[in-house]
């Protein structure tokens, strides 16, 4: 069984679009082909930058979309020297992933991993029949150069090696950019749930609360912090309740925008990470309107499809 016909099987299937969870591997990152682990230096949501909690945030949602359905759908063709050749591969298959999703999940990973990867199967002349995406976190290289599949080395006429732009993916690229949209989610969804400025429960006698040191079930600090931050996010929680040893005070004013600035910011720099206009991911300030819809299309035919200049945008035949 050849290296396409793992991939053939039905019950890959699913394997073939799940995304990717495990620490990652990208043969461009250095010299010695030393493994890159996406991570942070503390925990909780924000513990690690891959696929999946990119894919999160909504701007970098869209121009992956915006990318994938726009490019997919290209027709690929193969040139010896100035003449176009017919290679049913690029636009059949007999395995159970379209060609357009083939390419799709190409562009996918070219996109985050700046690396993707072909099974191809091959006739008794060396030529290409057949072909299906590898999953990204499914192959690596070693020192050597070597490729193994599923921890397991393949022969080079098995498997090609697409390489990207050499900016290492946008995981790589903009992991900081990632962590910061993630942060910033976390900061306004925590507003939107407590609009209110800070509330500091001010104690005005000595005749103190209780604080549950000497009778954990005596807790009068807790209970009533509890009581109060539960009111807050609750759809009657404009009144409370307070005694003559308590006052309320508040810090700070009441913030309308939930971070809109820092929001918007955030669509600009997935637009500069990912090649897409701003305006196309509908990122807007105060001070500058989005544009219309027949402009918004314009742009994004401008910005992602190939220049037609040349007679032949690409020339680069398959292995």
């Amino acid at each position: 069984m050849g290296l396409l016909d793992i991939f053939r099987s039905p019950v890959n299937l699913t394997a073939l679009a799940a995304p990717v969870s495990l620490s990652l591997e990208s043969p461009n990152q250095t010299s010695s082909l030393a493994k890159v682990v996406f991570a942070e230096y503390f925990a909780g949501e924000l513990g690690e930058v891959s696929r999946l909690t990119a894919l999160q945030i909504p701007a970098l949602k869209k121009a992956r979309q915006l990318l994938v359905s726009t490019v997919a759908g290209l027709p690929l063709t193969e040139y010896e020297g100035e003449a176009s050749v017919d290679q049913p591969w690029l636009y059949s298959t007999k395995t159970g992933i379209s060609p357009w999703h083939r390419t799709a999940f190409i562009l996918d990973d070219l996109l985050f991993y700046d690396w993707a990867a072909l099974a191809v199967e091959r006739d008794k002349d060396g030529q290409i029949t057949d072909a299906v995406r590898v999953p990204f976190e499914r192959w690596g290289v070693d020192a050597q150069g070597k490729v193994s599949v599923d921890a397991k080395p393949v022969s080079a006429d098995q498997i090609i090696l697409i390489p990207g732009s050499g900016d290492g993916g946008i995981l790589a690229a903009g992991a900081q950019t990632i962590k910061g949209a993630r942060a910033l989610e976390r900061a306004w969804i925590g507003r939107a749930q407590n609009p209110i400025p800070l509330v500091e429960l001010h104690q005005l006698t000595d005749d103190g609360l209780t604080d549950g040191s000497v009778d954990a079930d005596d807790d009068e600090i807790g209970d009533l912090i509890e009581a109060w931050s539960a009111a807050r996010t609750s759809p009657t929680g404009a009144v409370g309740f307070t005694d003559n040893r308590v006052e309320v005070r508040t810090h700070g004013t009441v913030a309308t925008n939930l971070f809109e600035e820092g929001r918007n910011a955030i669509v600009l720099d997935i637009a500069r990470l990912t090649g897409v206009p701003a305006s196309i991911l509908d990122g807007s300030s105060p001070k500058r309107p989005s544009p219309t819809a027949p402009q918004k299309g314009s742009e994004t035919t401008s910005s992602t499809t190939p220049s037609q200049h040349s007679s032949h945008p690409s020339r680069h035949a398959c292995p």
